[in-house]
């Protein structure tokens, strides 16, 4: 009986000291958000298609270099080069 109880002692300390290893790495993204006045604007960023913001929404994109032009009724706004960093939230004032 002792030594059944040494034995099982012995495998469940092997067993106890298990060893994890590994990175956890966030995904890479970033936010924008616009403000101002949103009336009738249109954003296009970079070739994706353009959309109309809404106030209080946040929009995700890639981290790094983007062109941002905002146009209201067909006229140029706002022509802007933003970069993001990973995990980074931007708010873009519209005038």
């Amino acid at each position: 009986m002792v030594k059944f109880l040494i034995i099982l002692l012995g495998v469940l300390f092997i067993f106890a000291c298990g060893h994890q290893e590994g990175a956890i790495q966030k995904a890479e993204k970033s936010l924008i958000f616009f403000s101002g006045n949103l009336e009738n604007v249109i954003i296009q960023i970079d070739e994706i298609e353009p959309f109309t913001p809404s106030h209080g929404k946040h929009y995700q994109i890639s981290p790094g270099k983007h062109v941002l032009m905002a146009y209201r009724d067909g006229k140029l706004l706002l022509n802007k080069i933003i970069i993001l960093g990973n995990q980074v939230t931007m708010e873009i004032r519209i005038p």
